[in-house]
């Protein structure tokens, strides 16, 4: 599906903060709107996971991600959900949030945003009463508000706080996903929001994603010759940990310390 392509490679340009052109942007909006779902095909995907089509707010209303041959596809930064819900809010609510970036005043897109955001508040994503992937949904629930409403304070702090808890206990490895909750796309929102609470969040953890970042790790192809998949999304990984540090007073310019593969071992690294 090229509009599944076209969200993952938008948002690499984000992190990796490569310049996206209104032509890009224009190209985007028309390719989302076009990809809207019809009333036919949204009862069809109901039917077939078996919930009330008129009463459920636990999945979308416009959008669906591609199944290939059955299978999910990774989130946008790197993820491979477990779950149908994880994976199908994803693709709505990140296209959701491009669009309120680039056309925030299109009709169409506005109503499918306010649609969205009552559906939201009724499916309690991401609060203290969930876990595992249906509070990781809460991940992209605060990315589309960061964008769109970042007035809603009320409503994410009530995300902030479960999430950024589960985040206190975190580390001290590598590993991509802590408790159920992706880590590095946790902290893309963290970023995205940038208040105080999160800054706080990050200075607590700092040291340990400063080790994170210094480390060398591989970029997909293993010692027996292998590709590893999940792997070839570390270089973004690094860019996701140093654009998160960067909102911190303390390492403003962290964008000089250049994130690099070394062609010797095929690690990337940064060192700052």
């Amino acid at each position: 599906m090229p509009e599944y392509d076209l969200l993952m490679e938008l948002n690499r340009k984000e992190v990796f903060g490569e310049e996206i052109s209104d032509a890009e942007k224009s190209s985007a909006i028309s390719a989302f709107l076009g990809c809207r779902l019809s009333a036919d095909e949204v009862r069809a995907f109901r039917q077939r996971m078996h919930i009330n089509p008129t009463s459920d707010r636990l999945y979308p209303y416009f959008f669906l991600p591609p199944f290939d041959s059955g299978k999910k596809r990774r989130l946008i930064q790197g993820y491979l959900p477990k779950t149908t819900l994880l994976y199908a809010n994803h693709y709505e609510l990140e296209i959701l949030r491009l669009l309120s970036c680039y056309a925030p005043d299109h009709p169409s897109a506005k109503e499918m945003l306010n649609a969205t955001l009552n559906r939201l508040q009724d499916a309690g994503f991401g609060t203290s009463r969930t876990q595992n992937e249906e509070m990781a949904v809460g991940i992209c629930v605060l990315r589309l508000l960061a964008a769109a409403r970042p007035d809603y304070t009320d409503w994410l702090n009530r995300l902030l706080v479960p999430l950024g808890e589960l985040f206190l206990s975190f580390g001290p490895g590598q590993a991509a996903v802590q408790q159920g909750i992706p880590v590095f796309y946790l902290l893309m929102a963290f970023k995205d929001i940038n208040n105080e609470y999160t800054g706080w969040l990050l200075n607590t953890q700092k040291n340990w994603l400063l080790n994170l970042l210094r480390r060398g790790w591989i970029t997909g192809t293993l010692s027996n010759g292998k590709l590893s998949e999940a792997d070839t999304f570390n270089v973004m990984y690094k860019h996701i940990i140093r654009n998160a540090l960067a909102t911190l007073p303390e390492f403003d310019g962290i964008e000089r310390h250049e994130i690099y593969v070394n062609p010797q071992d095929n690690r990337c690294y940064c060192h700052i």
